[in-house]
């Protein structure tokens, strides 16, 4: 919340206050930003909007996703319960998911301390950048990199997909607010912020005969200069120099701002300047190329701070502390659960997952009695539909769908008394129910219909691939002598008629017996004291009915009730 406004002679000596604290430690400080003091009388000066007693450091490392989302909120009200008055991003991410990119950055603004501070440590691109912006101030580790936020798309096995110009238009919209909205926040240039989403944004840096820069677009360098910008000159980003102190280059900042830092820590007002008027053609010089309009801005950490983008360079925790002031430092990294929940949701998990359950879902299906097969199936569905629920990446409905689903094909094979309706009725309920799985978005937001897309291929490359595991299955397994599967054999590889079980011959048609198992269609029969493997022709046949021999299929007879 802003301070009450103060009277005009206080404003000044506050301004004054500033301007002398700033030259002080320019003149005076011996260490790099990022070191601790090396005695316990040299203590860094530390600006009171930025003083923290407790620091939280929250990492946010890998892909952005929803989950990213999830366990911030959660490490938020940890540092908060904890009594951190500071929390520190750590930011090493090559980038992530739109939707919960834009989640995180509204948590942010609205449910995180105002003292929260993204740290490059050491890479933050695309998502990452986005995030970083949204914090008060951004602080940079050696090294450290971060930018090229424009969307992409892709689709798994397929790489990335070009997007038709109004289609990245439709999602670089959101994105473009976004960092608007931090520039305009925490005072960076608006030309600057775009340059890491848009293609087609040319900018230079200038500099006027009395030291002062500015960002420029061709048309403002035309004028400024007096001179048409010079297009094939390699890209030149500036370096900033090694500053002694963390305190001046904020303060500096703020007062050539025009604004009293000391009320106004977050510099809001300062994206926007004044166009360089006419009149001062010829006074301004350039310096480089800060992008090309082909290219999107990519900063290193010097070049972050020069540009005004990072406020400084923290090495380790200990030159974290330092900069705040701080007495304690508190890390909040990702839960075990969390990490688990992460890789379970990995689309590769996923396919894999869910060919799992086609692979042992048929050998079940067509092994008697209920088997090592069946546990398996069931334990890749359970895991595949639990992690993003658990994890808040999916919905109840796509449990239920699943759920639905299931019952609906035993229900069908139990009594076929649907004629095969209710059977692709309940398969395309778990088809649903497994594609809802990747959706988190709405799928009026092309976020949404970007997961849809993914979840289909997911989903139809782990049927393709669980189709040709179980036909690998039905060759292989009676070979090692792991499991008797002769009706997946006969079924699914077409091979020709054998002896039943302990090699005792088949039983003619019109053969009566009574179902020892339950035929689930499959199951096994005794015909006159001899065990056989057999599928039932009606469904379902509880143990203990009496069946009638209808045919032979590979080593199993084919049985029905009898009436």
């Amino acid at each position: 919340m802003r301070q009450p406004a103060q009277p005009p002679r206080l404003r000044a000596i506050h301004r004054l206050l500033a301007v002398l604290v700033a030259a002080g430690a320019l003149l005076t400080a011996d260490r790099s930003i990022g070191q601790a003091p090396t005695t316990a009388d040299a203590p860094v000066a530390v600006p009171a909007w930025r003083h923290a007693s407790t620091v939280g450091v929250i990492e946010i490392h890998g892909e952005i996703d929803a989950i990213t989302k999830t366990t911030l909120q959660r490490r938020l009200e940890r540092a908060a319960k904890d009594g951190c008055d500071a929390v520190v991003l750590e930011l090493d991410t090559p980038g992530g998911e739109v939707g919960a990119t834009l989640d995180i950055c509204s948590i942010i603004k609205s449910e995180a301390p105002a003292n929260t501070v993204a740290w490059v440590r050491p890479k933050a691109y695309s998502a990452g950048t986005i995030i970083a912006l949204s914090a008060r101030e951004i602080v940079v580790s050696p090294a450290a990199s971060f930018g090229d936020a424009a969307p992409i798309t892709g689709l798994p096995g397929l790489g990335l997909i070009g997007l038709p110009p109004t289609e990245r238009a439709k999602i670089e919209a959101p994105i473009v607010g976004e960092v608007l909205d931090s520039a305009r926040r925490r005072g960076y240039d608006e030309r600057l912020v775009q340059a890491f989403v848009r293609l087609g944004t040319e900018l230079w840096l200038i500099e006027r005969d009395d030291g002062i820069r500015a960002v420029v677009d061709a048309t403002e360098y035309e004028r400024a200069v007096g001179a048409e910008p010079d297009r094939d000159a390699p890209i030149a980003l500036p370096a900033a120099t090694n500053t002694p102190s963390a305190i001046p280059e904020a303060l500096v900042r703020g007062l050539v701002g025009g604004q009293d830092v000391l009320d106004s820590p977050t510099r809001e007002g300062t994206s926007r300047r004044e166009p360089i008027p006419e009149a001062e053609r010829g006074r301004w010089r350039p310096i480089g190329q800060l992008v090309a309009s082909d290219a999107l801005l990519v900063v290193r950490g010097d070049e972050a701070r020069a540009l005004g983008l990072a406020a400084g360079e923290v090495d380790g925790d200990d030159g974290l502390t330092v900069w705040f002031g701080a007495t304690r430092l508190l890390r909040y990294p990702e839960s075990w659960s969390e990490s688990l929940s992460r890789t379970l949701t990995q689309w590769p998990i996923q396919l894999l997952l869910i060919a799992l359950v086609v692979i042992f879902g048929v050998i079940e299906f067509f092994t008697p009695g209920f088997g090592i097969a069946g546990g398996i199936a069931a334990a890749a569905l359970l895991v595949l539909v639990g992690a993003p629920l658990v994890a808040g990446l999916s919905q109840w409905w796509t449990l239920l769908a699943v759920g639905v689903g299931i019952a609906a094909v035993l229900a069908e094979v139990a009594t076929l008394f649907s004629g095969g309706i209710v059977g692709l009725l309940g398969a395309g309920s778990i088809l649903a129910g497994l594609v809802g799985l990747f959706v988190s978005d709405g799928l009026s937001t092309p976020e949404g219909q970007d997961q849809l897309a993914r979840g289909f291929a997911v989903v139809l490359g782990g049927i393709l691939l669980g189709a040709f595991g179980a036909w690998l299955a039905a060759h292989l397994l009676p070979r090692w002598g792991l499991a008797r599967i002769s009706v997946l054999d006969a079924t699914v590889a077409g091979g020709p008629a054998r002896l039943g079980i302990q090699g005792e011959p088949l039983p003619a048609r019109g053969a009566e017996g009574i179902a020892a198992s339950t035929l689930r269609p499959s199951g096994r029969v005794t015909i006159d004291g001899a065990p056989f493997d057999a599928v039932s022709s009606q469904g379902f046949i509880d143990a203990g009915t009496k069946v009638r021999v209808t045919g032979h299929q590979g080593e199993s007879i084919v049985v029905e009730r009898c009436s």
